[in-house]
């Protein structure tokens, strides 16, 4: 309990009023944005029913932050963040408008919705640089840690509630809608509905973000502007040609490139000296991909194995979201108890019985409560408790080693470490997703779904091995105590 009220200080920080309108549109924008995402992957899975089409969704959503996320982080560096940020959410009201325009014309062309996932991922590369580096400037010193952390948490908790709980039950809620304009007959179905409530919220984020403080220039503008009189200043600008800006700014786009290529190998460096901190990295991309893999499938499972509409997804998204809200307020004091190590080991464990135990538990429902067994009460509330499992495990993999990342990375270092899970997650999202995809198209929804149980159970049994493999090389290494004996602290195997 003491750390779950530690845990709700930090929203002490939005009595900033600044702070509060940028956390507000982070709810808001975030929740929506996922929303939109699993709204898109219920309309490719009721258009294509192929996995592999679904994964071309997801794949949609990451590759722009593998392609353009170094040049687009130095590109936010050198405008008004402020203006991005509002600018950000217009765009992407403008193009959620324009894809239910095109959803109208041609219901059944699914090529919108990766334009429309690419399109979102893309503009997004620019708001959450630009939202980072705002924070700083609306608080005091002493209280970023906790802005920060704040951040942080929205960003897990709008991801949970948008994906698995908005999307699910806004088209099961949303009516379809039928009304007149000059004339013409308009008949909106439920997902158009609900991409024109997301493009009105996107609106109602810029008119928050449109509030917030300028920022005039970057801190080396600052510097420059104080090292240069006033003449000086004046000179510099009239002798640059609008060429020289130009090339200017791409020389800053590539120098985004040249910057993460150093960034990724000296994260790597420090990463593969520390066996800790390797693990912590490899959990926390291995439990984003197991999430990822879930979402891909959800629909998938609930029509071919449960034979319920695509949209009827909540079934599965809405306790698994629960399972994921609650785990992120009581992972503190499971971590307390447990140690990182053995929270991280159960949630391994957790999360791959609860997976394997669905497919067990539908061809019982079908034996003992045809035959109205996928709608029937005690199926879905025992399904219901094995999916809330499926999202606390997750819970309890992810936050105990991202925080473990965070703890072993010097500060100079925390950055590059980052971007090298960012390149990691982002980059092997693509493979895993379109194998997972393929292999449900060509082998079917129940050995995937016992696949990806193994993959949890295996990487337990692989981190454990990890853990005990370096206590016994510490046990024999004589002079390099220090910083072994804190990562045996840090993660008791016993």
């Amino acid at each position: 309990m003491k750390k779950f009220v530690e845990g709700l200080a930090v929203l002490r920080v939005l009595r900033h009023p600044a702070l509060l309108r940028l956390w507000l549109a982070q709810v808001i924008y975030l929740s929506v944005q996922f929303t939109a995402s699993y709204a898109m992957i219920v309309l490719i899975t009721n258009e294509t029913h192929s996995a592999v089409m679904v994964g071309l969704v997801i794949i949609a959503l990451s590759l722009p932050l593998v392609l353009f996320g170094a040049p687009a982080g130095a590109l936010v560096d050198r405008l008004d963040r402020r203006t991005v940020l509002w600018v950000s959410n217009v765009v992407r009201a403008l193009a959620t408008l324009l894809f239910v325009l095109a959803l109208l014309l041609s219901p059944h062309q699914y090529i919108f919705i990766y334009i429309l996932a690419f399109f979102f991922s893309l503009v997004g590369l620019f708001f959450s640089p630009a939202e980072g580096a705002i924070i700083p400037s609306l608080v005091g010193e002493e209280e970023l840690l906790p802005a920060l952390s704040l951040y942080n948490l929205t960003l897990n908790m709008s991801q949970a509630v948008g994906l698995l709980i908005l999307g699910p039950l806004m088209l099961n809620l949303l009516p379809p809608l039928a009304f007149s304009v000059f004339g013409n007959h308009i008949q909106l179905m439920p997902v158009e509905t609900l991409f024109l409530l997301i493009s009105a919220l996107y609106l109602l984020a810029t008119a928050l973000t449109a509030t917030l403080p300028r920022q005039s220039r970057s801190l080396s503008e600052e510097k420059k502007a104080e090292a240069l009189s006033t003449a000086e200043v004046v000179r510099a600008s009239e002798d640059v040609q609008p060429y020289e800006r130009l090339a200017e700014e791409a020389g800053a786009l590539l120098s985004g490139w040249q910057r993460l290529r150093r960034d990724l190998q000296d994260g790597w460096r420090l990463v593969r000296n520390d066996g800790v901190l390797l693990d912590a990295l490899f959990q926390s991309c291995f439990g984003g991909l197991v999430m990822l893999t879930i979402a891909e499938l959800a629909t998938t499972f609930v029509q071919r194995l449960l034979g319920l509409p695509a949209s009827n997804t909540t079934v599965i998204f809405a306790p698994a979201g629960l399972g994921l809200v609650v785990g992120s307020l009581l992972v503190p004091a499971v971590v307390a108890r447990l140690g990182s190590l053995r929270t991280m080991l159960a949630g391994m464990v957790g999360t791959g019985l609860g997976i394997a135990l669905i497919p067990p538990l539908q061809w019982l429902a079908r034996l003992l409560l045809a035959p109205h067994w996928a709608t029937h009460p005690l199926f879905l509330l025992v399904l219901a408790v094995l999916t809330a499992l499926v999202g606390f495990g997750l819970d309890l993999v992810v936050v105990p080693a991202q925080t473990l990342m965070q703890q072993r990375s010097p500060d100079e270092m925390r950055g590059r470490v980052l971007a090298l899970f960012q390149v990691l997650f982002n980059g092997g999202a693509i493979p895993v997703m379109l194998f997972m995809g393929a292999l449900t198209d060509w082998l079917g929804i129940v050995p995937v779904t016992y696949l990806l149980a193994g993959s949890c159970l295996l990487a337990a049994s692989l981190t454990l091995a990890r853990a005990l493999a370096r206590g016994e090389r510490d046990r024999f290494s004589g002079g390099r105590g220090g910083q072994q004996a804190e990562a045996r602290e840090r993660l008791p195997v016993s």
